[in-house]
């Protein structure tokens, strides 16, 4: 696992506010942008409503300024850094910069849902279809580190896959969503690959499915599996053994629907090979449409670095992107090594590097 402290230059250790978003996925990159940076951060994990973000939007944040219900959560001494992972706690943020007098610097994950030049800095990932910007950094991946299993909860997981046959094959299941559906035709498809790449070393598989997927599609997958296999459904409360895999597999195969996946089975430092699921007929012919479209592209991307257009995600540029940069492999060759055939650049110094020069301005 990549360890985000481990970068060239000795860092700073800013002060932070962290506006809390309302996804795990999202948490859990500003949870690592935190490390990164070495910050001594405060996390605020008041989420404002839908409603009230658009309300604030409309009526402008300067007028009003600090509200005064959160005036006893937002005040000084202001941060050097204030970071948000998209669009809900974006208002906020511009309050405390205004009323830090511009010594608070905004960074934000992700899409930020409004005009670029509001912030100091974005970090966004190839999805998102952002415009080339200064103040824009394009990672390859999210930062979504995987997550940290203890030591006890590694030997109960070791012990449940004691009996299967090496080398084991880790199968991270997402599922149905915005962009993709896992239907029975994928389940089928994907029980055959694995049945494939197992077989042809005599290894095993461990499947882990998560709260999007169909439970038809994965007791499908149950019947058509031929090789020694242990499959989780996700349940509420029930031992996960997700962040175990992670660790304890020697290869991994992940679902594309789920970008935040994705990019722990990378940092996992492990071979990794993509599932592509069913792309949805909207999100086909929206993709279609736009490369056919070439001044269309144009305007939209200047709309959207004003903020008036909110591009729909592209999780198939993702897909192209992390695979240039060499972070995946071909399933056929998933469990003939334990790393990837390419070390590709890992993000955290980057943006390390990024933020603390908007600290030194």
């Amino acid at each position: 696992m990549p360890d985000p402290d481990h970068c060239p230059e000795p860092g700073l250790s800013p002060t932070a506010w962290v506006l809390a978003a309302p996804g795990a996925g999202d948490n859990g990159q500003l949870k690592t942008l935190v490390e990164v940076l070495n910050a001594d951060a405060r996390w605020i994990d008041q989420v404002d409503p839908v409603p009230r973000v658009l309300r604030d939007r409309l009526t402008g944040f300067r007028a009003r300024g600090v509200p005064s219900e959160k005036r006893l959560i937002y005040t000084p001494p202001w941060p050097d850094l204030v970071l948000i992972a998209g669009g809900r706690a974006v208002i906020d943020a511009r309050r405390i910069q205004h009323a830090s007098g511009g010594k608070s610097r905004v960074v934000c994950l992700g899409r930020p849902w409004a005009p670029l030049d509001w912030f100091d800095l974005i970090i966004t990932t190839p999805q998102y279809r952002l415009p080339e910007a200064e103040n824009v950094v394009m990672l390859d991946l999210p930062l979504n580190l995987p997550p940290r299993a203890t030591e006890d909860v590694l030997a109960h997981w070791r012990d449940e896959f004691e009996c299967l046959p090496r080398p084991m094959l880790g199968v991270l299941l997402g599922g149905d969503s915005g962009s993709y559906r896992l239907d029975a035709n994928c389940a089928d498809g994907l029980a055959e690959s694995i049945n494939r790449i197992a077989s042809e070393c005599g290894g095993s598989a461990v499947v882990v499915g998560s709260p999007r997927t169909p439970q038809n599609a994965l007791k499908l997958m149950v019947r058509r599996l031929e090789v020694p296999a242990q499959i989780y459904a996700w349940k509420a409360q029930a031992p996960n053994p997700y962040a175990s895999v992670l660790r304890l597999a020697d290869a991994l195969l992940v679902s594309g629907d789920s970008a935040s996946m994705l990019a722990e089975a990378c940092y996992a430092e492990k071979s990794v090979g993509l599932i592509h699921l069913r792309e949805r007929a909207r999100s086909r012919l929206n993709r279609n449409f736009r490369t056919s479209m070439s001044t269309l592209m144009r305007t939209t991307q200047a709309l959207t670095g004003r903020g008036l257009w909110i591009p729909a995600r592209d999780m198939r540029e993702l897909h192209r992107r992390v695979a240039e940069a060499g972070w995946l492999t071909n399933s056929a060759s998933l469990l003939v090594g334990s790393s990837p055939t390419t070390a590709p650049e890992k993000p955290f110094c980057t943006v390390r590097k990024r933020v603390y020069e908007l600290l030194k301005c």
